[in-house]
Parts: structure tokens; C-alpha cells; sequence
């Protein structure tokens, strides 16, 4: 047992090494990377920094700050949702697998058993199994 995780999804970002500009585009995800760049964006909303040195009022709003600071807390705790972890396949692609079978979930929660045994199926083709 222990802490429950805190769960998140989240992106990255990459420069390939024979870009023509590969200098300057690593520059540019090193400045993305420090706290001065990511308090613009917190101040802009709909972003949550991992940086430990974000200072909490740069967020535009107690939400926010509360699950910035939930998220910095977290440490190794932290786990990504099942979307991030699982196959294109499965989790990541538009009108298939997971994705198309959540969203008739919610268009029509009726039937939650369905749902779990569709949801089984499409991973066990996406995995393989």
C-alpha cells in the first residue's frame, strides 16, 4: 500500500538531432524547462508545472495553485493515466479502442458491464493477448 498517486497525463517535447536549427530548438526547450517560462503559461491557465520552483502565485487561480502544489508534493508518486501508458492501438487513437469506448460511455452510460467487457476486448487485441 502507501500514498495513493497522483495521476496525470502529460506531453513532451522533442528536437530531432539533424534539424536544421537543432542548436536553437534545444535552446528553446531549455528555457521552456525553467520556472520563468512556466509561470508565464501557469499565469495563462490550463497548465500545471512539475517544476519545484514555480512559485505558487503565478497560477491565475486557487484551483490551480491547489493542484500545482498536489502535483510538485507528489514526488515519485506520481503515475500517468492508463491512456498514456497503453498502446496507440488502444489508448491514443481517435474514434478507436479506448478513446471511442469511453466516449459511448458517455453518451449512453447505461450499460457499465458492456462497456468493461468492450473495454477488455479492444486491450486484449491492443496488447496482444
Amino acid at each position: 500500500s502507501g500514498e495513493a498517486p497522483v495521476v496525470s497525463g502529460g506531453d513532451a517535447a522533442v528536437v530531432l538531432k539533424d534539424a536544421k536549427n537543432a542548436d536553437a530548438g534545444m535552446r528553446l526547450l531549455e528555457f521552456l524547462a525553467t520556472p520563468e517560462a512556466a509561470e508565464v503559461w501557469a499565469g495563462a491557465g490550463g497548465f500545471l508545472s512539475p517544476n519545484k520552483d514555480v512559485k505558487p502565485e503565478a497560477y491565475a487561480d486557487d484551483t490551480a495553485r491547489a493542484t500545482a502544489a498536489s502535483l510538485v508534493a507528489a514526488g515519485d508518486t506520481v503515475r500517468f493515466d492508463m491512456s498514456d501508458q497503453a498502446p496507440a492501438a488502444f489508448g491514443g487513437t481517435k474514434g478507436a479502442g479506448e478513446w471511442k469506448l469511453l466516449q459511448d460511455f458517455l453518451r449512453d452510460p447505461s450499460d457499465p458491464k458492456r462497456t468493461a467487457a468492450a473495454l477488455e476486448a479492444a486491450a486484449a487485441k491492443a496488447y496482444g493477448n
